[in-house]
Parts: structure tokens; sequence; C-alpha cells
């Protein structure tokens, strides 16, 4: 296997929280969710700087004798050595980064993923993706064009705070957290590549290449970072990665 492109393009926010990342045969992305209660103050990092740093501990934790699963949940662990949370009963994690990621191994042509979150994987003429949290981002829309129109009582930030609360939970969504027990939700599967490429992507990325599908992946790259298209839910221009793999 070999890198064809990795590129992360930085939105409007201070940071970019997306997090690209290959060793060996293994390759990931993580996409940050934007930070609505600034956990550089609580727990002394940003979402940017946990994605990145995970994303560095990955490379160090990726081992043929472990699960994708346990790979991920021991470089959380570390991640939270490192940050001094490894001894804290901290219960509310949804307040502390949360992320989306696919981490897949290819081992020749036999490929096993872990998909937690609304990243975007192509491959064999098909989009692999977690739709589990679908829902709850289209409710978090609604809500945020009643807001608009006077229609809710709550504004913008609470409306996404309210979702927010709602990560790991039952009722809510599933999404990747410095619980290293969230990761027990992730999606896992396996596959024979037949195709010459794998494509991960984060939402930021896959939303624009979702339009201009006949568009090169170089093209979509140069057209992404012109674009001053936003987020409709953050009101923001979104992070946009991209890791193509060609076999």
């Amino acid at each position: 296997m070999k890198i064809k492109n990795i590129c992360s393009i930085q939105g409007t926010a201070m940071e970019n929280e997306d997090a690209l990342g290959n060793i060996e045969n293994y390759f990931w992305i993580i996409d940050g969710a934007t930070d609505l209660y600034d956990s550089k103050k609580s727990i002394g990092y940003s979402v940017s700087e946990i994605t990145h740093l995970l994303s560095e501990k990955l490379k160090v934790h990726c081992n043929e004798k472990e699960s994708l699963k346990t790979i991920f949940q021991n470089a959380i662990k570390e991640v939270r050595n490192i940050i001094g949370l490894n001894d804290s009963n901290h219960e509310e994690y949804y307040k502390l980064p949360t992320f989306a990621f696919i981490i897949a191994r290819l081992s020749q042509r036999k490929l096993e993923y872990l998909i937690l979150g609304d990243c975007v994987m192509l491959v064999n003429d098909e989009q692999l993706t977690d739709h589990r949290v679908d829902r709850l981002f289209d409710l978090g829309k609604n809500e945020i064009e009643n807001s608009k129109k006077g229609l809710n009582v709550l504004n913008k930030k609470e409306i996404l705070q309210k979702i927010r609360g709602l990560a790991n939970k039952e009722k809510g969504y599933w999404i990747g957290s410095l619980d290293d027990a969230s990761i027990e939700h992730a999606l896992y599967g396996n596959l024979e590549v037949t195709g010459d490429k794998i494509v991960l992507m984060s939402d930021g990325f896959y939303d624009y290449y979702s339009q201009n599908t006949t568009k090169s992946f170089e093209e979509l790259i140069e057209m992404r970072k012109q674009s001053t298209e936003l987020d409709p839910i953050y009101g923001k221009k979104d992070d946009a990665s991209i890791l193509v793999v060609e076999l």
C-alpha cells in the first residue's frame, strides 16, 4: 500500500481539530467535535491538542497482535495518563473532547476497520460510515432553524450542548471520547479490497466531495481550500481532511 494523498485543511476556527495518521499498514482519521465547554480551561488541552496527541499515540500502539479496538483504547489510556486524567473519576465525558474516527488495518487485500461517528470510508465503490448519529444531528439542525425563527426558547449553543449531553448514552448517540469504554460502541468490519484505492474523509471533506463527485481528489483538495462554505449547524467553515491509500 502507498499513501497517495494526506491532507487536512483548517477551517475558520483557531485550530484544526482533525488529525490524520498512518504507520506501516495502518491508517486513520480523527475528527474532533467543536468544543462547547472550553476543554482547554477544564483539562488544560484543547480538542485539537487531544486529537493530534491521540493520533501520535496510535502510531505507538499499532500492533498486529492486538485488535483495532484494543489499539485505540490503549492509545486513549496513554493520552489520559499524559494529560493527568488517568486517576480521575470523570463522569461528564461529553464536556471533554469528543471525536469521530476511522482506523483501518490492511493485510495484503484484507481490510479491517473500526468506525465511530460520521467520518466516511470509500472502498470497493461503497461508502461506509456510522449513520447512528444522523437522527440527532438532523434534530439539532431543525431546532437551530426553529430558534432562528423564534420558535425555540433555547439559543444555538444551548441546543448544541443539549445534544452533546446525549453523547454515549443509550437514548443518545455513540462517539469517541476520553472514556476508553466509548470505543466498545464502534462498528467493526472486514472485507476483501477489490478496487485500487481506499479513501478516508472527515465529514467536512465528504460534504464537499458528495457535491462534486466528478472531480479528482487533487482538484477537490484545491477547491476545498478556496471554498468559503459554512457549516449549517456551527456557522463556520469546517475542517476538511482526506487520506487516500493506493494499492
